[in-house]
């Protein structure tokens, strides 16, 4: 399953459109199979929008199933961090 961001949201720069990501990610994740998460044409995403996004998928699956099924794509190195900062924090509060 490929998930391009721009066609879905158009942008990444609110929690609402981070809401409708994470609705998408996470059906794909109940399906099984991996998910390619496309950042084609966007150049940065707010924190809002990847704690909606992505943070929020740590409520209903096991952080490394995320690890393992997720690949993010023509993304850039400010998306990159922000994704794997808010996931490996969110995370490791779980884990306390």
């Amino acid at each position: 399953m490929v998930i391009r961001i721009a066609d879905l949201v158009g942008a990444a720069d609110t929690g609402d459109q981070g809401a409708i990501v994470y609705r998408r990610i996470s059906m794909g994740l109940r399906r099984g199979g991996p998910i390619v998460i496309s950042f084609s044409g966007i150049t940065t995403a707010t924190s809002s929008f990847v704690n909606a996004g992505f943070a929020e998928l740590l409520r209903d699956h096991p952080f490394s199933e995320i690890k393992d099924r997720l690949r993010v794509i023509d993304s850039t190195h400010q998306i990159n961090d922000m994704i794997r900062t808010r996931l490996n924090g969110e995370a490791s509060k779980a884990a306390a």
